[in-house]
């Protein structure tokens, strides 16, 4: 089963800051891909069948999922980081603060 999916995201705003949280349960931290630029974040992976063979009935979503979130203010992609607790993906982006903004693209490992 393909999964055109979005997962819903929190984003949680700070006076330097944003803290983007997403459910991602049965997601494996290597099978998820986290790249920003200047004023977007965009998490994209896979998820994949726990159990694999025939399945009778597949009501849990599987495959691949693509999430893109815009930020008002622009932001300091290299200061990045994210980290997985039980299935939750938080990623806390510091606001760029009147720092010189250079279009660049970054990808965002997740600590363990």
């Amino acid at each position: 089963m393909v999964s055109k999916e979005k997962p819903p995201v929190d984003i949680v705003e700070e006076n330097d800051s944003f803290i983007i949280i997403m459910d991602l349960p049965g997601v494996l931290p290597e099978d998820i891909e986290i790249k920003g630029d200047e004023n977007s974040i965009t998490i994209q992976g896979i998820k994949r069948p726990l159990i694999a063979g025939k399945y009778v009935i597949m009501e849990r979503s599987t495959g691949r999922f693509k999430r893109k979130v815009v930020f008002k203010d622009h932001i300091n992609i290299e200061n990045a980081y994210a980290k997985m607790e039980n299935g939750i993906l938080f990623i806390k982006v510091p606001k760029a603060m009147d720092k010189l903004i250079i279009n660049t693209k970054i990808k965002i490992l997740i600590r363990r």
